[in-house]
């Protein structure tokens, strides 16, 4: 009995709860009645701006799940967010109509089957589209924005990889398929200069010239030092345009090594210093993504501290503009929170970026220098800085 007699007040609550949904549904005007929504549209971006930039972070807290954010310079608003794996490293399609992610996965988490892949994702949806497995994996380390590259037609994408052997392993977009691994003499970080050839920067000093045809098949050659790696090195993120074939190596003390990449082999022009003999031993060059170029312009952007021998990780207490022709100083831009990765634009109003290590993202008139805005609390750690057409 008291068994049935739980069932019929069970029986009772339910048709009273049916009721008074039945009045209230009668209650609510017909216009305001939705059907349940079984599809989940994506809002898609507009075509991509010169002037949109992509953070890139790596969220050091928890690894595993790394981001890509954009940023509308124009509005300071952000645009949207793509997801990725372990300490991914970014690359961007010309005008940015795709991205794409080298990245690292864990079958667990944190544990299990590894697996490593470049995925490809739709520039205006954000949504993936293609994945190519990375059989021989890539490097695992602070992203840098060298370690993926792609050739200077679009269709190469290049990895960097040390197993403990460095190589570059090579996928094809256009076929969206694995071509090679090319093993290369413990060279690091890697600069394209045609559509089937990179440099890439050696132990002494020295630039090694890999040549690749299509079959993956690779022919090397290697030049004489253009800098002191022993005791003046240089910082991995030179100022560089792949379009023009033009780079700026900074080194430590404030030598700038230009570099033309655009011919067969690469070709060194004299080495100038930004600090004059006032300033050696008090300023000095620092950061993660140091240098920005804009080539239209000839101007090289540098961050620049005050500090000591060795501190060349500090951030930017302001960024300097230099005519690469003329080897002038223009201007002394302040930075009120730092300048750990500075980025400039690639159009003819060009905007400079520069980000903090306080997750702030700061934005300059790259011609007036004028502080156009600032977009705070952009994630947990931000790292890298990218535009389109560089």
């Amino acid at each position: 009995m008291a068994g049935s007699g739980r069932l019929w007040c069970a029986l009772a609550l339910a048709a009273g709860a049916l009721a008074l949904a039945g009045t209230a549904s009668g209650q609510v005007p017909e216009g305001a009645m939705l059907p349940t929504a079984e599809e989940h549209p994506t809002a898609a971006l507009p075509e991509a701006s010169p002037h949109w930039v992509y953070v890139l972070e790596p969220v050091f807290p928890h690894l595993i799940a790394s981001k890509v954010w954009m940023i509308d310079g124009d509005s300071l608003g952000v645009l949207g967010m793509v997801n990725g794996g372990y300490t991914a490293n970014l690359a961007l399609a010309e005008g940015g109509s795709e991205l794409y992610l080298a990245e690292t996965y864990w079958s667990r988490g944190t544990r299990g089957e590894r697996s490593d892949m470049v995925t490809t994702f739709d520039g205006r949806t954000l949504d993936p589209k293609g994945e190519v497995t990375l059989p021989e994996g890539r490097f695992l380390v602070v992203p840098k924005k060298y370690d993926a590259v792609l050739t200077t037609d679009g269709r190469y994408l290049l990895s960097f990889n040390m197993d403990p052997a460095t190589s570059v392993s090579v996928v094809d977009l256009q076929n969206q398929s694995y071509l090679t691994d090319i093993e290369v003499p413990g060279c690091g970080l890697i600069f394209p200069s045609g559509p089937r050839r990179f440099s890439m920067i050696c132990a002494d000093g020295s630039l090694l010239t890999v040549n690749f045809d299509e079959a993956g098949e690779a022919q090397m050659t290697r030049g004489e030092p253009f800098f002191d790696a022993e005791n003046d090195p240089v910082f991995e993120h030179p100022g560089f345009s792949q379009k023009q074939g033009e780079a700026f190596f900074v080194s430590y003390s404030g030598m700038v090594y230009p570099v033309d990449f655009s011919g067969d082999e690469p070709q060194f022009g004299d080495a100038w210093s930004v600090v004059t003999e006032e300033e050696k031993g008090h300023w000095w060059p620092g950061g993660w993504q140091v240098a920005a170029y804009h080539p239209d312009s000839n101007r090289l952007f540098v961050n620049m501290h005050e500090g000591g021998k060795w501190t060349h990780k500090h951030a930017g207490e302001e960024v300097w503009v230099f005519d690469v022709e003329t080897k002038e100083r223009l201007q002394r831009i302040t930075t009120e929170h730092g300048a750990f990765s500075s980025i400039v634009t690639q159009d003819d109003q060009p905007l400079l970026y520069t980000l903090s290590e306080t997750q702030t993202l700061s934005a300059f008139d790259g011609t007036s220098y004028e502080h156009k805005g600032d977009v705070g609390q952009l994630g947990i750690s931000p790292y890298l800085l990218y535009v389109v057409g560089e």
